[in-house]
């Protein structure tokens, strides 16, 4: 048998980049700001927090952060990996050593991603996800670009090897070869429309954002006893004949608030997804983008579980949607094991799902709805509980409140009717398709074969009607159909059941 010469350059063991060090003790002083910024806020800005406390608070910070910095620099010494037989073995452990065995055959994915430290170093983050383990993934922090597509390549040929050995027995002698993916690009976003699709974002999701922040402020200085300081200073300032001005204030607030989450949206689509490549491999997809942090993200066809798209009424509007490809993990729900590509057109998205399932996966698929009692019952409860709220504010002479509140709750149920008629499944052979929305629609698309359980579920009040909400467990996370009926329920998970055990392919 050839051994490849690339082979050679991993055997023995083998550190990160000397970048790792700064990149790790970046890290760990990123997190260790991030828990201690209302301190540090606070001994600048906090009256009578600057001395004493905070001088003792400050002093154990800086302290933490020089043992981070001696553990950091001490962890990049005691860290190795290299190639021995059929394995990636990792060593590690500053005070504990341990040794992490890794099968060719049990690598899913191998990506990269880049921040600015990386790109002026010229190293990678390579992050390995595996099968079967607890922890799906593992990474190194730094390794030269040249030397980490090296050993991709090799880890990647070293698995298809692997697997061609265990699958069809080798003749012995016959030569090995690399076998490197080729990626054929099928779209790439340019500034331009990065900016249309961040003008159409949800950008109720960055106002989010911005509160969750200023809550997180301003219950930190809560925590610390400063909240009553600061309110009576601003009380002092305060008088009642300001109050229109107040109100005043208030409208030039909340223009302020939209317009900073529709640039927050904005930017954070440009950063995020900066010159975004989506291409196709022959088993495959991939994304490359980013700004700050570039990303090159790969989802092979197995480990694709779930497929799904959706828009906003402003998507819908210039034609384009969201599409997210979500893979099997150990760890259910990790975000990692998702990748969304921003701006697709229809043609994106039924090449996607024709190279995935074929041209004729959704034949034959009637699309049924959730029964009525779904918006009745829950929208019921929901106009109950608005009206009680409205009619105690008029009561007590609140009435711009009242007014406020009711408009709040028509639109509230108005959204619940909406997402209600757009709540529909179908099925054939094959293929599940869920629908939904609000204002705008989502479609989940998965293969029957690959679902990995199915459970139903009823509150006293299904039960009592003979309803039941079907919940569809994946490797990915899971997918739910609600208020159908019992019997028919009971029916899908046993078709879907027989289908499951009956079909030979392999769902990963």
């Amino acid at each position: 048998m050839k051994k490849n010469d690339s082979t050679a350059h991993f055997t023995q063991p083998t550190r990160q980049s000397s970048v790792a060090i700064l990149l790790i003790i970046l890290k760990t002083y990123r997190i260790l700001v991030r828990q201690a910024f209302p301190f540090i806020l606070l001994f600048f800005v906090g009256k009578g927090f600057s001395g004493g406390k905070g001088t003792h608070i400050l002093i154990s910070i800086t302290v933490i952060a020089l043992l981070g910095m001696v553990y950091s620099i001490i962890n990049y010494f005691r860290y190795y990996f290299y190639i021995s037989d059929e394995e990636l073995i990792i060593e590690s452990g500053v005070f504990r050593r341990s040794k992490m065995n890794v099968p060719f055959d049990r690598i899913q994915t191998i990506n990269f991603e880049q921040n600015i430290i990386h790109r002026i170093f010229n190293v990678v983050r390579l992050k390995i996800d595996t099968a079967g383990s607890a922890k799906a993934e593992f990474e190194f922090h730094a390794i030269g670009s040249d030397k980490a597509d090296s050993l991709r390549n090799l880890l990647l040929s070293k698995k298809k090897q692997t697997k061609s050995r265990i699958n069809s027995q080798k003749i012995q002698g016959s030569e090995e070869v690399e076998s490197i993916p080729v990626f054929k690009t099928i779209m790439q976003l340019d500034i331009l429309d990065l900016i249309k699709a961040g003008a159409v974002e949800n950008h109720f999701k960055s106002g989010g954002i911005i509160l969750a922040f200023m809550w997180w402020i301003w219950s930190s200085i809560d925590d610390m006893g400063m909240q009553e300081e600061i309110l009576n200073d601003q009380i002092e300032e305060t008088v009642m004949s300001q109050v229109n001005s107040g109100l005043i204030l208030i409208g030039i607030a909340i223009a302020v608030f939209f317009v900073l989450s529709f640039v927050v949206s904005m930017v954070k689509m440009v950063i995020t997804n900066y010159d975004l490549k989506f291409m196709r491999s022959e088993n495959g997809f991939k994304i490359n983008g980013g700004l700050f942090t570039k990303k090159d993200v790969a989802a092979l066809d197995h480990k694709i579980q779930v497929i799904s798209w959706g828009d906003n009424p402003l998507k819908k509007l210039i034609g384009i949607k969201d599409l997210r490809l979500k893979q099997a993990s150990s760890i259910v729900l990790n975000k990692n094991t998702s990748i969304k590509i921003p701006s697709c057109k229809n043609e994106h998205i039924e090449l996607v799902k024709d190279t995935l399932y074929g041209h004729n996966a959704l034949d034959k698929i009637t699309y049924s709805p959730i029964d009525k009692r779904y918006f009745y019952r829950n929208g019921g409860i929901l106009s109950a509980i608005m009206i009680v709220i409205v009619s105690f504010l008029i009561y007590i002479g609140q009435y711009s409140q009242a007014i406020l509140l009711g408009v709040l709750g028509i639109f509230m149920v108005v959204s619940f009717y909406l997402s209600y008629r757009k709540k529909k499944y179908g099925f054939n052979n094959n293929m599940l398709v869920i629908r939904g929305g609000t204002y705008g629609d989502k479609t989940e698309l998965l293969p029957i074969y690959k679902i990995q359980s199915l459970s139903k579920k009823q509150s006293p009040y299904q039960r009592r009607n003979g309803l039941a909400n079907l919940v569809v467990h994946t490797a990915s996370g899971k997918v739910g159909i609600p208020y159908i009926n019992n019997d028919t329920a009971a029916h899908i998970i046993d078709d879907f059941l027989y289908k499951i055990e009956t079909d030979k392919r392999k769902w990963m």
